[in-house]
This record gives C-alpha cells, sequence and structure tokens, in this order.
C-alpha cells in the first residue's frame, strides 16, 4: 500500500502545511483571547479544513484522518459541544504541532500510519465524547 503513495506531493505541500497549521494555531489563540468573537474560530476551522483537503488529496488518508479529527475537535469546541475547553484547546495546539511533525515522518519512512499517533487521535475523539478508535479500525478501509 506504501507503494501507492505519491511522496513527492507530500514533500510540496507538507512545508505548507505546516504553515497553515501555524495560522490555525495563531487564530486558535486569538479565539482563547477573545472567545466571545466567532471570527477567531472560523479563521482557525478553516486553515484545518485546507488542511484535511490536501491530505485527503494527496491520499496519505491516515494523515488525512489526523486533520479530520483536529478538525472536528475545533468545530465542537466552536459550536460549544466540549465539557473541558481548557483541555480542548491544549490538545488543539498539541494535535496542530503533532501533525508536521507525523508528516516528516510518513515522508521518512515511506509509511502513513496513524497507529504512532493513535493515543492523540483518541484524546482528541475522547474530548468531544466519541468513541475510541481502535488498533484494527486503523487498518480498515473507510
Amino acid at each position: 500500500m506504501a507503494d501507492r503513495h505519491d511522496y513527492v506531493a507530500l514533500e510540496w505541500v507538507k512545508g505548507e502545511i505546516a504553515e497553515t497549521l501555524k495560522h490555525a494555531r495563531q487564530a486558535l489563540d486569538a479565539f482563547v483571547a477573545r472567545p466571545h468573537d466567532p471570527s477567531a474560530m472560523e479563521v482557525c476551522l478553516d486553515f484545518i479544513h485546507q488542511v484535511h483537503g490536501s491530505l485527503q488529496m494527496i491520499e496519505f488518508y491516515g494523515a488525512a484522518l489526523f486533520a479530520e479529527e483536529i478538525e472536528q475537535l475545533a468545530l465542537a469546541l466552536q459550536q460549544g459541544h466540549v465539557v473541558q475547553e481548557t483541555e480542548a484547546i491544549q490538545l488543539l495546539h498539541q494535535a496542530m504541532s503533532q501533525l508536521p511533525v507525523y508528516l516528516e515522518r510518513v515522508h521518512s519512512a515511506r509509511r502513513d500510519l496513524p497507529l504512532v499517533v493513535l493515543p492523540l487521535l483518541n484524546d482528541l475523539r475522547s474530548a468531544r465524547g466519541e468513541s475510541l478508535l481502535s488498533e484494527t479500525s486503523l487498518f480498515s478501509p473507510q
């Protein structure tokens, strides 16, 4: 399966993804500073959605799943569906910092295996009250 991935495409987008996630983290910080201003969270979500779409487009589905979980938690936070807001914000920061590291690992190892970030994926899911992923679910095609 790893042979089907376009690692040249990943090389092209991973720097831009890291930069986009940096802007998303800045927008999240603006949301924390002004929680009653919805525009900052909208900007954050737009950046995360852009990353998710890019990863889907180049068909790195493990990385896209990671971005999707980030996006889902950010959306839940925006909609007020998160019980522990501070924890959710910390998780979003952690995940948005970790995704570029994961992409570097995927690029160097030539394997898109989200198993290495399963604990973080489950933390993101748990923060919005979703069921946890199992190791086997990461190997099943959607």
